[in-house]
């Protein structure tokens, strides 16, 4: 078979690209072929030059001609499956449009639409999100109970057993070149991944006073504004590492085009910092990372536990293949494995959250080889057990292919009608219709003014004249 797997938003190098590369590594191995096409919205993303495709990347570029579009779009005509995996935000909204024509262009794959999103607010973030699902002979989402499914359902039911949890999958026998036994770890705790508040990087700063003889590494975590701000009232709970209480103790490094690391001149100015930080990193350095450290903080959490879907996050499965993860309390309690069970359940991760810096520091001075070669163990087998590609791929791939083409799609300007009775006017017109999560779910009839969402006044068709005013 050909699979074409297409970025809408661009390759980003995140865990959205990881994803699609390893499938795509899985299906050569396979004996499938592999196109890429990437759109280049007019947003760099750093990250993506350490991707190398198996098969041929097609580009359109922020000025490609429509002719140069419509030829790479007929090369994924004619594939059998196309998997769209990113799609343009609002902030890219020059390109929302151009996006969309060109996936109404594939007639002849099963048309598989992803939305990575977990919280709403990253859902609503695709400005047409719930019109491309309606475009979708398969949708995978990151949770079967979440918003995701209830906003597409809401105005396409006919995609409901269609739609399935988004995979994250490993080799996971790569990983033990990077792993090393008890004896030879480091006294190392450390974070790894991007800023993201509801990873909690900033355990790293606020458990280093119990740990002072520890090394203490944040690796991924990008200085960004969300990362310098406190985005809680208290300190104890805020989950931002470079805020001023915190940024005298870390050294940032930057990692050059070289592939090496810098130490800017005014982080060498501090005096005796305690943790080391990498705003990025090379994949070999952070697994050598985990493979040698003693345990890594896996804070993640969400503030609705209906998005957990029964997957985790990469950095979690790398962090159960190479060292002890301390996972959140929240996501201990309140997220299930694939089996139904509560990742809390099992015996093998430390759990932790803000507030218990002192008692987790304790913890993981008093743990001992046995008790460390034990729990990391039945880490790893978890991992073989849920995320092994050699397993989960083929059954992602029997579930798409069993499926195949769906004939009850919708005509999507129809079925928001009564909401929104002016959309065929307005798109004519050449605006930008506003079909997210959210407008549909809420029936918002909107347009993307610059990025900004403008609300129309409608009236909506099963309310009188005299009622709407």
């Amino acid at each position: 078979m050909k699979i074409a797997f297409i970025f809408g938003k661009g390759i980003d190098g995140c865990g959205v690209t990881k994803g699609a590369h390893i499938y795509e590594d899985w299906l050569r191995k396979n004996g499938h072929d592999t196109i890429v096409v990437a759109f280049n919205n007019g947003q760099k993303f750093a990250r993506a030059k350490y991707t190398i495709w198996k098969g041929p990347l097609y580009t359109i570029e922020e000025t490609s001609l429509q002719q140069e579009i419509d030829s790479i779009a007929t090369i994924v005509d004619s594939c059998d499956i196309a998997i769209f995996h990113s799609h343009p935000t609002r902030k890219q909204f020059a390109y929302v449009d151009r996006y969309r024509e060109f996936v109404t262009k594939i007639k002849n794959p099963i048309v598989v639409i992803h939305d990575h999103a977990i919280t709403k607010t990253n859902i609503n973030a695709v400005p047409q999100m719930a019109e491309l699902f309606s475009m979708a002979d398969i949708g995978v989402i990151q949770s079967l109970d979440g918003f995701s499914k209830k906003a597409y359902t809401r105005v396409d039911p006919g995609i409901s057993d269609r739609l399935i949890e988004n995979p994250i999958w490993v080799f996971p026998n790569q990983y033990d070149q990077y792993r090393k036994s008890f004896e030879d770890r480091r006294k190392h705790f450390m974070y790894i991944g991007r800023m993201s508040s509801i990873k909690d990087p900033a355990m790293i700063p606020r458990i280093e006073p119990y740990l002072n003889d520890w090394e203490l590494s944040l690796i991924g975590c990008e200085k960004s504004i969300a990362s310098v701000t406190r985005l809680t009232a208290l300190l104890e709970d805020n989950p931002s590492p470079y805020v001023p209480e915190f940024i005298h103790k870390i050294c940032i490094r930057d990692l050059n085009t070289a592939g090496n690391y810098n130490t800017p001149n005014l982080e060498r100015k501090k005096i005796n910092p305690t943790i080391n930080a990498y705003c990025s990193y090379k994949y070999e350095f952070g697994m050598s990372e985990l493979g040698s450290s003693f345990a890594s903080w896996c804070g993640y959490r969400l503030k609705d536990n209906s998005e957990y879907g029964h997957r985790m996050e990469y950095t979690m499965i790398e962090s159960y293949l190479l060292t002890l993860p301390v996972i959140s309390v929240d996501f201990s309690k309140n997220a299930y494995s694939p089996e139904g069970k509560l990742w809390g359940e099992y015996d093998c991760t430390l759990i932790s959250e803000a507030r218990q810096e002192k008692e987790l520091a304790d913890r993981l001075k008093s743990i001992q080889k046995n008790e460390w070669n034990d729990r990391t163990a039945a880490c790893q087998e978890l991992i073989y057990k849920f995320n092994n590609i050699d397993v989960i791929g083929q059954a992602y791939l029997d579930f798409i292919i069993a499926k195949g083409k769906r004939n009850n799609k919708i005509n999507f300007i129809d079925a928001i009608h009564d909401y929104f009775p002016s959309a065929a006017k307005y798109r004519n017109d050449g605006k930008i219709l506003v079909t997210s999560a959210n407008g549909v779910v809420n029936k918002i009839p909107a347009i993307l003014n610059e990025g900004r969402q403008t609300v129309l006044k409608e009236i909506p068709q099963s309310t009188t004249l005299d009622s709407f005013l």
